[in-house]
């Protein structure tokens, strides 16, 4: 090592200098995928899941404002809380497994799983950049998370606007 502030050896003792082991990153094994989870496959897919879970929704809410509706019932919003908090937890916990499967696999202090409470694209993004860097890694995730989520929000607005459409031509319900 070169450089004397990242050399944590001790100095005055010869013996422990030469048998420290050097802390340099473990070469990848050739063939294998160092990079590629099924948990990350996972996160990158989620989009999916919300997109669906957006377009129940959306309809469920124009349905509810249309003409002769009763409003909102407490279960919808206790379902919906519920399913949110759920599918939340599932993805901290998928870059969790993420992350200790990429030890695992060798690569050098991947990118800590909690950065996705804040959100997966979070967790996504960091992981794309120190992957790259540590072992040559794709951004493929990302790039596919990035694009279910574009085209699961355009899904979930035409199933909205549509659904609003179909419940306006309908007549008003009399008490």
């Amino acid at each position: 090592m070169t450089d004397p502030q990242r050399d944590d050896r001790s100095v005055g003792d010869a013996t422990t200098a030469s048998s420290a082991p050097a802390a340099e990153p473990r070469p990848p094994v050739p063939g294998q995928q160092l990079t590629a989870t099924p948990y990350v496959l996972a996160l990158a897919l989620s989009p999916i899941v919300t997109a669906v879970f957006s377009a129940i929704e959306i309809r469920r809410s124009v349905e509810l404002v249309a003409p002769g509706s009763t409003g909102v019932t407490g279960g919808d919003f206790t379902l919906s809380l519920v399913v949110s908090v759920v599918v939340g937890v599932a993805l901290v916990v998928l870059s969790w497994l993420d992350r200790r499967t990429l030890r695992q696999r060798g690569v050098e202090r991947p990118f800590h799983w909690a950065w996705s409470i804040l959100g997966v694209l979070i967790y996504l993004i960091g992981r794309s950049v120190v992957v790259r860097r540590r072992v040559g890694g794709s951004a493929a995730p990302l790039w596919l998370f990035l694009g279910l989520s574009v085209l699961g929000g355009a899904i979930a607005v035409i199933i909205g606007i549509s659904s609003g459409v179909a419940t306006m031509d309908r007549p008003p319900v009399e008490f």
